[in-house]
């Protein structure tokens, strides 16, 4: 079946989401957070200093959402993973089916290659009967050229 527009939309959203770019972005949106917070030197720098409080309070919620992120990337790769084993298995399984088809066919052939092999020996020998026999003005078919017509036939 076909993913809706709105499905689709999602899967977009999720992989710019989780992209190396957004990650990285977060990382150090993250850790300049970490460091205007929290290194005592630059609470120092008199251009920095207003900001110490906001880059303490934005730390935190930039490390909650790069893990989150991390996290449903880990997931859908995970997820991705799981559906291409099963992919890989159904096509393995295909191909072993076709494999034993293959070799039953090579088998069916086989039988009829024989059983014609057969048929043509007995046309063969039936022929050799036959030329043996004394030529006569009319047909010279006994009831054994009959019945080795038909045991041809089988």
């Amino acid at each position: 079946m076909g993913r809706t527009a709105g499905e689709l939309m999602v899967d977009l959203f999720w992989s710019v989401a989780t992209s190396y770019a957004v990650l990285s972005i977060v990382g150090i949106v993250l850790a300049a957070a970490l460091v205007v917070g929290h290194l005592p030197l630059i609470g120092r720098i008199p251009a920095v200093a207003p900001y110490v409080v906001a880059a303490r309070l934005l730390a935190y919620p930039m490390l909650a959402l790069l893990a989150f992120l991390i996290g449903v990337r880990i997931t859908d790769e995970r997820a991705d993973l799981k559906q291409a084993q099963r992919d890989l298995a159904f096509s393995q399984l295909q191909l072993d089916a076709q494999k034993q088809s293959t070799e039953a066919a090579q088998r069916l052939r086989a039988e009829a290659e024989a059983k014609a092999d057969q048929a043509n020996q007995k046309v063969s020998d039936y022929e050799k009967r036959l030329a043996k026999q004394p030529a006569g003005d009319g047909c010279n078919l006994d009831d054994a050229d009959v019945r080795s017509l038909r045991d041809i036939a089988r």
